[in-house]
């Protein structure tokens, strides 16, 4: 059994052909080529499932290949292979859309592991996908709004989907005749032959009459295949003929004749134009009109249904968020009535490829007004500025206006009719039958929070503070309910951020599980706990990179990949009582937590000069407040303390651009960013220790003098107490 087509593209000919026979042992047809350029040939020649490749070939390198990859299918998967040193290059590569990378000498038990896991992921999606289409090819609520017309559609729709007669549609470009010819097709209780679209514009006449007549052979020439034409085939369901005024009359009438003749196909013709006016015009066949002239569905333009187009936005983004695998994303108020008043010269297809980009081109999961095109907002602008223009008399505009100030109380009071009808004195119930009749959309508030990832993988680069190593870090998206997990790059092996991993808490807080370490983790993770950032892996070489000592960087890169909210209700850990470590009346280390709305922060701290005694009151409203108050405090040390560090090994990474250094009189090394900043500092690192329960917290802590070991004490109480276990 074939379980996969994989594609190995090394230079060093022994690392293929080990990599060849052990996939291959396991049931997947390979391919391997040490030439970029016949890389990129086979791509475009194989249908494949995985890529590993070597950054380091001749002629064209690995970089250069993956780039013309990756603009051949965007989605085929590609593993990049890297030898020793070239680690930063290999992190380029997942921001150009490499899905990892392997570092040399390579383990054949993690490649055999990447190609089961990535190819049955990558099957398991495309069946599912699949499945969808299927299913919703023969779902009416395709045709999406509740408008009246829209209902009436659907209405027309099941009846031809019952009866089988031939049928006409007319509609503007763009208004969905084809997809709603496709959903009739689909739902015939007999649709067991093709549906063939023939597009009547596409053809010149001669060669128009061939495709649905067919040709027989010259008498002269008996050599010349026959050709069928469409009309006197047994095998069709249905056939679509668009654009039938582009027919000439004379084809009309001979057509009209075949399909007379019930052939056992359903013929359902399309236009754009208003055939009954063409027919008076000497345009189009009189008879071929009378004959569907009981059979018609009339298509109504977008901008003649506007109550339709938030149902229509939301059904694409819908759409398009899943098939990216992201949170489906929403326009905020202003952004949606700027869509609704777009007046859509290509009707649904324009609102659908609108759509589409703003999917992919919005990192942020709410799309608002900026986010739309230029077009758009500038012709919507244009209007606006000639309203009294828009209506034609009183009672139009009085009618216009009434429909948006009910749509903007409702917005107002979250989508409470009951709260909105009181407050506009009205009854409930006719605020309830004026909302059905105008087709107003309503949207509620979101009562809870929703879990967070990011919207795509990010790369970074650094050292460790205390391993000294260089070190990366990628942060890639993970579906809900997944938590936090610490990753390894080279073993692929995994770490829950939670509190029942802590290894130490000496002089920084490390995470352990069998033989892989996740070290000085906290900055990042009170990073992730002030932007509610809940499914998420992090891969590093062992330890997180100090960068500048603070969390800033950390900020900025959660910022650059976007946040996207998912479809899980995130759940807060409330602090139910008074929880502490420590005798708060003494001058000795004390840590408590209780009951609070947020999670707030009291830090109280007493050093000898320089540092002296400094206190601060956080309340993390927001990460905008984060990033500005805390995160950019860095690590701090003494002098005197150095020695004892170098000797169990944790001072190798501090440089004087990443860690302040402190003596007895003064700081060493740099100018304080704030100063207060040794507190906030220590704010930080309580934020992202009590990241490790596993949830956001909501609570006051008080603390004086404490660091990791009492945090973690603390958390302990309060994970014994609540049953937080991983």
């Amino acid at each position: 059994m074939n379980r996969g087509k994989i594609l190995i593209v090394d230079d060093e000919e022994n690392i293929r052909k080990t990599m060849r026979g052990s996939l291959e042992d396991e049931g997947y047809e390979i391919f391997d080529t040490g030439n970029g350029v016949e890389a990129i040939n086979m791509v475009r020649a194989i249908d494949l499932d995985l890529v590993f490749l070597d950054i380091w070939l001749p002629g064209i390198d690995g970089m250069k290949a993956l780039k013309v990859i990756k603009d051949i299918s965007s989605d085929l998967p590609v593993i990049i292979i890297t030898g020793h040193g070239t680690v930063n290059t290999a992190m380029q590569a997942i921001k150009m859309g490499a899905l990892d990378f392997l570092e040399k000498p390579l383990s054949l038990e993690n490649i055999l592991f990447i190609a089961s896991e990535v190819i049955s992921r990558s099957k398991s999606t495309n069946e599912t996908d699949d499945r969808k289409k299927g299913e919703g090819a023969s779902n009416y609520e395709q045709i999406v709004g509740e408008s009246n017309k829209t209902k009436k559609i659907r209405e027309q729709v099941q009846k031809f989907s019952k009866q089988s007669n031939d049928f006409l549609i007319i509609g503007e470009s763009g208004t969905g005749k084809e997809l709603l010819a496709k959903i009739v097709h689909s739902n015939q209780r007999k649709s067991t032959g093709e549906f063939i679209k023939l597009n009547c514009k596409f053809f010149q006449p001669p060669n128009l009459e061939e495709e649905l007549f067919g040709q027989s052979p010259p008498e002269s020439n008996k050599d010349i295949h026959h050709k069928e034409g469409l009309l006197n085939r047994s095998d069709l369901t249905t056939i679509f003929i668009d654009s039938i005024d582009q027919m000439e009359i004379i084809t009309q009438q001979k057509m009209l004749e075949y399909i007379k003749k019930e052939m056992g196909y359903q013929i359902i013709a399309a236009s754009s134009k208003d055939l009954a006016k063409e027919a008076e015009e000497n345009n189009f066949s009189p008879q071929l009109i009378d004959y569907f002239k009981e059979n018609i569905i009339k298509l109504p333009p977008l901008r003649e249904r506007r109550g339709d187009i938030p149902h229509l936005i939301n059904f694409f983004l819908k759409e398009f968020s899943l098939e990216r695998n992201q949170k489906i994303k929403e326009l905020d108020d202003e952004s949606l009535a700027v869509l609704v008043d777009f007046d859509w010269p290509g009707n649904i297809k324009e609102l659908k490829n609108v759509t589409e980009r703003l999917v992919i081109s919005v990192p942020t999961t709410t799309i608002t007004i900026d986010n739309l095109p230029i077009f758009v907002r500038d012709e919507v602008a244009t209007k606006r500025l000639s309203i009294h223009d828009k209506h034609n008399n009183f009672e139009e505009a009085e009618k216009a206006w009434k429909r948006d100030f009910v749509s903007f109380h409702l917005r107002k009071y979250d989508g409470d009719i009951s709260l909105t009808a009181k407050k506009l004195k009205m009854k409930e119930r006719a605020l309830k039958s004026y909302i059905k009749k105008s087709d107003i959309l309503i949207e509620k508030k979101k009562e809870f929070n929703y879990q967070r990832t990011i919207n795509k993988s990010m790369v970074m680069s650094g050292r460790g503070l205390h391993s000294g190593v260089k070190t990366g870090l990628i942060l890639s998206p993970l579906p809900p309910n997944s938590g936090l997990l610490f990753g390894s790059i080279s073993t692929g092996d995994t770490i829950p951020a939670h509190l029942d991993y802590v290894e130490s808490t000496e002089y920084a807080t490390f995470l352990k599980r069998g033989n892989t370490y996740a070290k000085t983790i906290e900055h990042l993770m009170a990073v992730l706990h002030a932007y509610r950032i809940t499914n998420l892996l992090i891969k590093i070489n062992g330890e997180v990179p100090i960068m500048d000592g603070s969390a800033l960087d950390f900020c900025r890169l959660i910022e650059d990949a976007g946040i996207e909210e998912q479809d899980a209700r995130e759940e807060e850990i409330i602090i139910d009582k008074l929880y502490q470590i420590g005798d708060p009346s003494s001058s000795d280390k004390f840590i408590s937590i209780e009951p609070a709305e947020k999670l707030s922060i009291k830090y109280f701290l007493n050093y000898p000069p320089p540092v002296g005694k400094q206190e601060y009151y956080f309340v993390l409203e927001n990460e905008k407040l984060f990033k500005e108050q805390i995160a950019p405090a860095r690590t701090f040390g003494f002098l005197k303390d150095i020695e004892a560090l170098e000797k169990k090994g944790l001072a190798n990474g501090g440089r004087l651009n990443n860690f302040i250094l402190i003596d007895d009189e003064k700081i060493i090394n740099t100018k304080l960013r704030f100063s207060d900043e040794f507190v906030r500092h220590k704010i930080l690192d309580l934020i992202g220790d009590f990241y490790l329960l596993g949830r956001p917290v909501k609570g006051l802590v008080t603390a004086h003098m404490t660091g990791h070991s009492e945090n973690n004490a603390l958390m302990k109480k309060v994970r014994d107490s609540l049953n937080i276990y991983w």
